[in-house]
């Protein structure tokens, strides 16, 4: 199951991000590490997972600062220096693979073996991802902001959190979404992508639901979606 290997690394991720959750969160978090490598046979690996997220974290504020990248695009925006903002961040996309590789190993122990068969496809998936974004130094993430994308997204927050509560629903434990065949797994994940782009679709603007369905698009087809029909 691909995807879940991308759901593990971000729930393990979410114990380190202080920033963000409360004490009670974080101890959510870790709560469902220890239950999830438990249940895969390796409850003695959790510190060591533990290690491998704190180093991904780390990791990742030596790649980029969010604050000081939220000041360096206001900057940009009236001198329509967006791209070269972009081509500076871009230019570390294979350091910050790297460092998503390292993550996705380091939670494998507390994978069962099917999702660890997958952690290529897994790979892969963020690989694409990660491309698109710096596609030509990262002229689309540029144009995405220069049109207004983030407001966009702000503004549909609560139907794309509907969307995402949508599929929630639907597959409400990992156990239930271990049962679902790769067609299923695909249709929940065409769902989705239909449902956001719907949302997006209302904006003033066309420019970040078509560039938010060709991102769905560019990263289904790095993954066993490829291969499944529409």
């Amino acid at each position: 199951m691909f995807w879940k290997i991308v759901l593990i690394a971000f729930m393990a991720t979410g114990v380190f991000a202080e920033y963000q959750l409360n004490d009670a969160q974080r101890q959510q978090y870790r709560d469902m590490l220890k239950q999830q490598c438990k249940k895969s046979g390796a409850e003695d690996k959790v510190d060591d997972v533990e290690k491998v997220i704190k180093d991904f974290v780390d990791c990742l504020k030596g790649l980029f600062d969010v604050e000081v990248l939220k000041r360096e695009i206001e900057e940009a925006k009236p001198n329509g220096a967006l791209d070269e903002v972009f081509k500076k961040y871009c230019a570390k996309s294979p350091q910050l693979k790297t460092c998503i590789h390292s993550l996705t190993a380091g939670v494998a122990p507390c994978l069962d073996q099917t999702s660890r068969d997958n952690i290529g496809s897994a790979n892969n998936a963020t690989d694409q991802l990660i491309d698109f974004v710096c596609y030509k130094d990262g002229d689309r993430i540029a144009l995405f902001i220069a049109e207004g994308g983030p407001e966009c997204f702000q503004e549909k927050s609560g139907s794309i959190r509907q969307c995402a509560e949508k599929l929630k629903s639907s597959v409400s434990s990992i156990e239930a979404a271990q049962i679902l065949s790769l067609t299923d797994q695909c249709g929940k994940y065409e769902e989705l992508t239909t449902c956001v782009v719907k949302a997006l679709e209302e904006c003033s603007t066309p420019t970040p639901a078509n560039m938010a369905e060709s991102l769905f698009r560019y990263v289904r087809n790095g993954t066993p979606c490829k291969t499944q029909k529409q």
